[in-house]
């Protein structure tokens, strides 16, 4: 469906929807939950009354959400997202985003993570073949999600659609979209200038250790950190000392100081977390070798 020129709409459209469909504009996103559109509806409720609106009630009703969003879809100001269907609401009126874009809209607990995100701050030169997305596992995310509506939520505001851990399709504005759960969902920051959440610089560095099979492999990762770590060491310890694994801390450690030869109070911690076992080895899929590392207590691998 083509888009609509913002800003002009059918001569049938009622004025409480027409100034809802400027609501819808001025938020610049071309996708939004339920969850969204109702606080919008809402808005538009506390607004009625400077608005000239005339609304029958004072607050918004579940039945006036359904009748506002047949009205509109009707207008067509909006409509069901290509890929996630009627879940997600597209706003016909404002330019689509990328994939990226897309899927931090939809869901909150979600960032750009892995290969997708080395890539991203430049790390590597290779395009992934899926955009990657980390986020927490189910019940963190609902955690997440609940802290997320009650801190969004103004006191007098009663939303009948909450927001749901959201299922991402295959593909998303033709790009495959892999999600990575995990128990340990790390930290990420916000892009200045659109709406995608990326893994810290010193996140996506320690995802490189604890995941490389999703960052192009061990040997890349070797690569990449030869290349780019003695430039973002500082936040490479600070990331690497909230790992929960000792092993993780033990292969930053060999790269740093045995293969690098970087030197850092924090480096020197991790040696005594060190210990023998026939699990712990540089690259978690391949076989143990007989090459070790005395100093990290590592099977060297790769």
């Amino acid at each position: 469906m083509t888009d609509q020129i913002p800003g002009t709409y059918p001569d049938k459209m009622t004025r409480a929807g027409a100034y809802l469909s400027t609501l819808l504009e001025a938020t610049g996103k071309p996708v939004l939950t339920p969850f969204e559109f109702f606080r919008l509806i809402w808005r538009m409720y506390r607004d009625s009354a400077d608005e000239k609106l005339y609304l029958r009630h004072e607050t918004p009703s579940q039945e006036d959400y359904a009748r506002l969003r047949s009205g509109l879809k009707h207008a067509g100001v909006i409509g069901a997202d290509r890929d996630y269907g009627a879940r997600i609401i597209r706003v016909l009126t404002v330019s689509d985003m990328s994939a990226e874009n897309i899927v931090c809209l939809v869901d909150p607990t979600c960032y750009v993570s892995h290969l997708s995100a080395m890539q991203r701050w430049g790390l590597t030169d290779r395009s992934p073949d899926a955009l990657i997305l980390t986020r927490p596992d189910r019940k963190a995310a609902q955690a997440c999600l609940r802290t997320y509506m009650d801190k969004v939520l103004l006191e007098t505001e009663d939303n009948p659609f909450p927001l749901r851990i959201i299922k991402h399709p295959a593909r998303v504005r033709r790009r495959k979209v892999h999600v990575y759960e995990s128990t340990n969902a790390g930290a990420y920051v916000k892009n200045r200038s659109d709406e995608v959440r990326i893994s810290t610089i010193g996140q996506t560095f320690l995802d490189m250790l604890q995941k490389p099979d999703l960052c192009g492999g061990m040997s890349h990762v070797l690569d990449v950190w030869e290349e780019h770590a003695a430039i973002h060491l500082e936040d490479i310890i600070d990331a690497v000392d909230t790992a929960t694994s000792n092993l993780v801390k033990s292969r930053a450690g060999y790269i740093l100081d045995e293969r690098l030869g970087l030197r850092h109070e924090g480096i020197e911690r991790w040696k005594a977390f060190g210990q023998r076992g026939s699990s712990r080895k540089l690259d978690p899929s391949k076989e143990f070798a007989s090459r070790f590392s005395e100093t990290w207590m590592i099977s060297l691998n790769v």
